[in-house]
């Protein structure tokens, strides 16, 4: 490889990363056009270097390519939030419920996740935010011991990322999502599969009704 090549591919990473970094801090509306000239202006590269850096990031499935509008960050339907959180309820609460069959709960992942939450929100680091967010209900949902399972919430939390970066974005409250987590925390600590469910579910719906003031598309 030639060193014109790697400084190109180095040019690439960094503007992808930049990009990247931007998307899953909420930065970007949902449905936002990302044209090459505009984000060539934006980040100050190359439009060849941009329009390899906006590939990498559509195989990360974070833009996507329509027909008629080019290149924009994915949309999501109301429809189609409805339907993730649905299935987002039955992941999680066979986590939970595995979870609680074996006294004392272990909270140790979900723990981490929260403190990983609060050092984020501290560095006001919206990305980190999410990704430490999104860790949290993974590791409910894995503690079923299904693979599947988890591959499968794995895949309805990724559609979710961009929507919940832009919504923890416009409620602007850090503190606040880390004190949620926190008191999950808390409640499945305790042992209550009564208490925690409904601590989870109530959870869910308020994530759930934040995203929507988000998503204009029926």
């Amino acid at each position: 490889m030639s060193v014109q090549s790697i400084r190109r591919t180095t040019a690439v990473s960094a503007v992808a990363e930049e990009l990247r970094d931007a998307l899953l801090s909420g930065m970007f509306a949902l449905g936002s056009s990302m044209a090459e000239r505009d984000v060539a202006e934006l980040v100050g590269a190359e439009p060849g270097v941009v329009r390899a850096a906006l590939s990498e990031l559509a195989h990360d499935g974070l833009v996507v390519h329509s027909l008629h509008r080019g290149i924009e960050v994915p949309r999501i339907t109301r429809g189609e939030l409805r339907d993730i959180y649905t299935a987002r309820r039955a992941y999680e609460t066979a986590g939970l419920e595995a979870m609680l069959r074996l006294l004392p709960v272990d909270v140790s992942w979900l723990a981490a996740a929260a403190d990983r939450m609060g050092e984020s929100a501290v560095a006001e680091d919206g990305r980190a935010l999410v990704e430490a967010d999104m860790a949290f209900h993974l590791a409910i949902v894995a503690a079923a011991g299904s693979r599947r399972l988890t591959r499968a919430a794995q895949g309805a939390l990724m559609e979710l990322r961009l929507v919940l970066s832009v919504a923890d974005r416009v409620a602007d409250d850090m503190p606040a999502l880390v004190a949620d987590h926190q008191h999950l925390v808390d409640v499945i600590r305790g042992g209550s599969l009564a208490e925690a469910k409904a601590a989870l579910l109530d959870h869910l719906a308020r994530g759930e009704e934040l995203a929507r003031a988000v998503v204009f598309v029926a």
